[in-house]
């Protein structure tokens, strides 16, 4: 059977939140797989929390950082340290709600060789776990295609990537800290197919001191300049630019909307106008 790298990085996390992503991972039905965490450098005792899974499973290796290297970094040397033909991700904070999640990304990657990466689609929760709304992301790669300039058509913690991918069209790049992983979906495109599954088996987590807060308009900033480096490869450039303008002022408001309650009307509305600009 084909095995799986999981890369999981953490840095002064919350000690329930990776327990339950970690738990996730290891009840997951497909059983070849390695657990690859790599504590950052935290300042906290999260080490604890870690080491108390690795001596349970050894299919866990813990990787500890000497200085702290971020979030892109510290997943390139995750991608360089794993063994096997999948990578597959998970954050700190979410959670594989499906437990065959990855017993159906590997049939799907076997059954399609043309297929690099495989998404699914996602239910978002809050701090504490309470269900906010659920995101539907396209399956089809000609739908991605003409629709991933207007943003991240996958949710980072859902892939699995054939590690040949990467060795071809290289890792991370640390250029795009704040949206390396939409960068990276842009650059397997040029070359590869891509895919979403239907099933919502990503619980990922809305909170405060998240990146998509404390550094919301440096990654809306960032995919700006993302759709003008790839506008050659896609359709709907311009479009695409003035969309991720009007995005910047949209997410920059968020938790705001939240609290006076407006943005669970806005949202739809804000995908719907996605929808109609990117149809073919």
């Amino acid at each position: 059977m084909k095995l799986v790298s999981i890369i999981l990085s953490t840095y002064n996390w919350k000690h329930n939140w990776l327990s339950k992503s970690i738990d996730s991972v290891l009840t997951q039905s497909y059983k070849n797989f390695e657990l690859i965490i790599i504590n950052d450098c935290s300042t906290n005792d999260i080490e604890k929390t870690i080491l108390k899974y690795k001596d349970k499973d050894d299919r866990i290796v813990y990787i500890k950082n000497e200085k702290n290297l971020r979030l892109t970094k510290s997943l390139n040397k995750g991608i360089e340290l794993s063994k096997w033909e999948y990578i597959a991700r998970i954050d700190d904070d979410d959670i594989w709600t499906d437990n065959e999640k990855l017993q159906k990304q590997v049939d799907f990657m076997e059954l399609n060789p043309e297929y690099w990466l495989c998404g699914t689609q996602v239910i978002f929760i809050d701090e504490n776990d309470n269900e906010l709304e659920k995101i539907k992301n396209p399956t089809e790669n000609n739908d991605i295609k003409n629709s991933i300039l207007f943003g991240c058509k996958f949710f980072h913690s859902s892939v699995i990537i054939r590690k040949k991918a990467l060795d071809e069209v290289w890792l991370y790049s640390s250029d795009w800290d704040y949206s390396e992983d939409h960068e990276l979906w842009l650059r397997i495109w040029t070359k590869y197919k891509l895919h979403n599954l239907d099933d919502f088996s990503l619980l990922y987590r809305i909170n405060t001191n998240g990146i998509c807060f404390t550094n919301s308009f440096k990654q809306r900033k960032s995919g700006i300049i993302l759709v003008n480096k790839y506008k050659s490869y896609y359709p709907h450039y311009f479009l695409a630019q003035i969309y991720s303008i009007w995005l910047i002022i949209f997410k920059s408001f968020t938790l705001f909307l939240r609290k006076i309650k407006i943005y669970n009307f806005l949202f739809p509305i804000y995908k719907k106008l996605e929808k109609m600009i990117t149809k073919n």
